[in-house]
């Protein structure tokens, strides 16, 4: 048995980069160029499938989740936020958020979300630049759940719920650092635009040999590491065709009793439009080949040169000055947390918002949420989610939220019942804005 080493490390940085960011409020405090907001938003929620399981565990397996587990959860999520323009060629947006999360029937899945926020930005001559970090570190249960759902037919464990269970995830330590840096360089009816980014997800849970626990849920580090550049040409006054490629590499270590592991490098080409195609029509459709060479110890039988598809694309319609339609479609293939293993991340959403006055927005939306395994993993799952709510803005400084969503899950593997649940979650948020 194995656990990671508890560091203070990540906090440590992140209270650092948070102190370095406010220390301009008390310095420059005279200065136009400087904005500083806090906030307050306190949360209540009732989440009707704490543990995403829907079947009663073998008897045989110890301490293992409950179906239908409800709880009463209680957020308290304070946010300060600094803006410091100084000049047009570079600007900086930070924000530090603790999100204080208490399950009343479920301690153990209880909380704290530390997030901070660094973006900096500007405009050199015509050229657009930004450079965006996030880091999370998140203040939960060293352990891992135990799952208890088997397989009738082969007497097997089925294991987590669909796609690993996220928000079973997102409760247990990690941290987790992204970034990403972009720049816009306009020529005439041409762009190019050079970029970067970085995934790093570093769990700080206790990590246990399948062989020994074969019902417990292990959490594998995932990194992905990529550099690219675009190209784009005027076809429309407001639209430009994109043309772009990207090399990356995507890390994934073993777990204990197996050397088999899912890290590759890949390149990926993917082209499309991006702009306004109407007054009330925008789009940022990209789309492509991604070629992946996996250069490690994959299991037998496994491909280890693979092109699949990626997609990365977006419309937001505007039919009426009140109403708002976002749309979003994305694919891509990364090596998966639960265990080594790949898979490609699949995601439709749709969402329409309509506001009717200054103080009252409505909004609907329903997602598609799939993880198809690559071979020879067998899981193939998907989740549906419904969702609707209601938005109150008081004043410039008190506002509400009342939202409801229902998930439903399908296995598409035979025998693999025990990956699907339901699940209704309704909240009621209150927001001041000092």
């Amino acid at each position: 048995m194995k656990k990671h080493p508890r560091s203070f490390g990540p906090v440590r940085v992140a209270g650092a980069l948070n102190l370095a960011a406010l220390l301009p409020a008390a310095a420059l405090a005279g200065s136009t160029n400087l904005t500083f907001k806090t906030e307050l938003t306190l949360k209540e929620t009732f989440d009707s499938n704490v543990y995403l399981q829907d079947y009663e565990p073998s008897p045989a397996v110890p301490n293992a989740a409950r179906p239908f587990q409800e709880s009463w959860v209680t957020t308290v999520m304070p946010r300060v936020a600094l803006d410091w323009r100084p000049m047009t060629e570079f600007g900086l947006a930070s924000s530090y958020s603790p999100e204080v999360v208490t399950y009343h029937d479920e301690p153990s899945e209880s909380h704290v979300t530390h997030r901070v926020g660094l973006t900096f930005s500007g405009t050199v001559k015509d050229i657009r630049w930004e450079q965006f970090n996030t880091f999370t570190w998140i203040d939960g249960s060293t352990e891992g759940l135990t799952f208890g759902i088997v397989d009738p037919v082969s007497g097997k464990p089925v294991g987590a719920p669909a796609i690993g269970g996220i928000p079973l995830r997102d409760r247990r330590e990690a941290f987790i650092y992204r970034n990403g840096f972009g720049a816009f360089h306009p020529r005439d009816n041409f762009f190019f635009r050079p970029r970067f980014s970085t995934y790093i997800h570093d769990f700080r849970t206790t990590v246990r040999d399948p062989r020994e626990y074969p019902f417990y849920q292990n959490y594998v580090d995932r990194d992905d590491l990529n550099v690219g550049i675009d190209f784009g040409y005027r076809v429309a006054r407001e639209v430009h065709a994109v043309l772009g490629y990207w090399f990356g590499y995507q890390r994934e270590p073993s777990l204990p009793g197996s050397p088999v592991d899912y890290s590759n490098h890949y390149h990926r080409v993917a082209g499309g439009f991006e702009g306004r195609l109407t007054r009330w029509f925008q789009i940022r459709l990209n789309l492509g080949p991604s070629y992946h060479d996996f250069d490690h110890a994959t299991p037998p039988n496994f491909d280890g040169h693979q092109v699949l598809l990626y997609v990365d694309s977006s419309a937001v319609l505007t039919p009426t000055s009140k109403d708002t339609v976002n749309l979003m479609v994305k694919q891509f293939m990364q090596p998966a947390f639960g265990t080594p293993s790949a898979y490609e991340d699949i995601t439709y959403d749709a969402t329409w918002r309509h506001r009717f006055c200054d103080h009252a927005t409505v909004h609907t939306g329903f997602r598609i949420y799939a993880g198809d395994w690559l071979h020879p993993v067998q899981r193939d799952d998907w989740i549906y989610t419904v969702s609707a709510g209601l938005d109150l803005t008081f004043n410039k400084h008190l506002s509400a939220g009342l939202t409801y969503s229902y998930d439903w899950v399908e296995s598409k593997i035979p025998h693999t019942a025990g990956r699907e649940f339901t699940r209704h979650l309704g909240s009621l948020s209150l927001r001041y804005a000092f």
